[in-house]
């Protein structure tokens, strides 16, 4: 039987993100819960990441009785990062895009200020189911629930997140692996190296083309890509080698052998 998958969402969103992954991975449990404070949970406070992660380890033990495959985009990233750190018996294997773990940037902050001071104004919304390539009534559907967290439990977040240092991926057991788009900025490219150092045996790649939001932007690619991470705790060749990765390299150096070999062969 193959085994449960739950997948975390990032900031500004909820569960609902992950649906074509969901989709296609109909041969298994998934789970896709909003994590407290967003959509409907709108209402929770954000207390901590321990909070969130002992929350969810709540969920694993009641819904699915086994551990399970963490997947996690961006604040999904940390989340799940943290949670096989603090939790490592109920996490089989770790999937991380986007997950940020250095201190931020003083242009992130400058953006995320600029942000809140417009988290309430629509347009502001209307900007971002743009960014997710939301059209028509998946629009409205979003914007019908916007903003889909509070600012107050943004900051609460930002307080923890902005200084760094929240993962202590040294004490991540399971498999793990970690990935950025490669069309994000140097900082999500730099805190692959920062996790890959923590926990020397991790899987990095960097997705082609892909910017921050890649399960939405390409979904087919990324569906391919957290497959063969799930059923054989590898890297697919589509993804490509971090900067200074002599493994990532050796790792497409064969791949690409292994197509050329493949067409001689037919």
């Amino acid at each position: 039987m193959n085994r449960p998958v739950m997948f975390l969402h990032g900031g500004n969103v909820g569960g609902w993100i992950w649906e074509p992954q969901v989709a296609a991975l109909s041969d298994r449990l998934t789970l896709a819960p909003d994590l407290p404070g967003y959509r409907s949970r709108r209402e929770d406070p954000w207390i901590s990441f321990d909070a969130v992660a002992d929350r969810l380890v709540d969920v694993i033990d009641e819904e699915v009785g086994q551990s399970v495959d963490l997947v996690g985009l961006s604040l999904g990233g940390i989340t799940a990062l943290h949670l096989a750190s603090r939790y490592p018996d109920r996490v089989a294997s770790v999937f991380v895009t986007g997950a940020s773990v250095l201190p931020y940037t003083w242009a992130m902050r400058a953006a995320n200020r600029v942000a809140l001071a417009v988290w309430n104004r629509r347009f502001y919304w209307v900007g971002t189911a743009r960014q997710f390539g939301l059209r028509g009534a998946d629009a409205e559907d979003f914007l019908a629930v916007t903003p889909p967290v509070t600012r107050e439990n943004i900051r609460q977040q930002l307080a923890e997140v902005y200084p760094g240092g929240l993962i202590a991926s040294e004490r991540i057991t399971a498999p793990l692996m970690a990935v950025a788009g490669e069309k994000e900025t140097a900082y999500f490219h730099d805190s692959l190296r920062v996790i890959r150092a923590g926990a020397p045996r991790a899987t990095t790649g960097l997705a082609p083309g892909m910017h921050h939001a890649w399960n939405g932007e390409d979904p087919e690619l990324f569906n391919r890509i957290l497959r063969t991470w799930l059923e054989e705790r590898a890297a697919h060749p589509d993804l490509l080698p971090l900067p200074g990765d002599a493994a990532g390299q050796r790792r497409r150096a064969t791949a690409a052998s292994g197509r050329r070999s493949s067409r001689r062969s037919v």
